[in-house]
């Protein structure tokens, strides 16, 4: 009997592990330098700066979510959802660990190169919304954490409901880097200047050491997951 209320509490746990689980993946995948610094760049403009960096920020979110509900149909097809920790379910967080490492070791190896004297080119809103969403789009290593952040949230065995409000607590964690910024601009206006520079600068100067270290872990965790699942 005492064994029968243990399987039953563990299947119980089983949803909520996994949808935590999940937002953990998002928040590592959230800490992506380049939309946080593309933003900041955004709002400095004199023309339209925030509404160009909202466009940017919308065109990150909708694209995100595009992708994350194609992740989502993909994996629910090729893993099921009656054997979330399956054969191919580990094996999946093995390869999405290893990208995660290789990315991580290309980042921290690799020199910096030097920066290309910037256009002075003003693009449109709709430019800028392009951009957001293309930018998301080739962003390799945070596509990689939504992939298996979406994965956990397909195997939690949630209603579609349950599972589609998830998608957007994905969508929206992942896109801080880019909702931040103009966002700071709304809640405290007269010190947003001082904020924006001091966050632009901090993230210059370490972006390589945390995006790597996140990587890192992340990486680690993804392989040690699939090779004990």
């Amino acid at each position: 009997m005492r064994q029968q209320l243990l399987r039953a509490g563990a299947v119980s746990l089983a949803p909520v592990n996994h949808l935590s689980e999940s937002l953990v993946l998002a928040l590592g995948a959230a800490v992506s330098p380049i939309p946080l610094t593309v933003s900041i760049l955004l709002l400095s403009q004199p023309d339209r700066g925030r509404a160009k960096a909202l466009a940017f920020a919308a065109g990150q979110v909708l694209g995100l979510a595009i992708l994350s509900v194609i992740f989502a149909v993909v994996l629910r097809k090729a893993l099921g959802t009656s054997q979330p920790q399956s054969k191919h379910g580990s094996t999946l967080d093995i390869v999405l660990g290893a990208v995660l490492l290789l990315a991580a070791a290309r980042k921290l190896l690799t020199k910096p190169k030097p920066k290309k004297a910037k256009s002075k080119k003003q693009r449109s809103l709709l430019a800028e919304f392009a951009f957001g969403a293309g930018l998301m789009a080739v962003n390799i290593e945070t596509l990689v954490l939504v992939m298996a952040s979406v994965k956990e949230l397909v195997g939690s065995k949630i209603g579609f409901a349950e599972e589609a409000v998830g998608l957007l607590a994905i969508v929206l964690i992942v896109t801080l880097s880019a909702t931040i910024p103009p966002l700071i601009t709304f809640v405290i206006p007269k010190k947003s200047d001082e904020a924006l520079k001091w966050l632009n600068e901090q993230t210059t100067k370490h972006q390589r050491g945390i995006a790597g270290g996140f990587l890192i872990v992340f990486g680690v965790y993804l392989v040690y997951k699939g090779i004990s699942g």
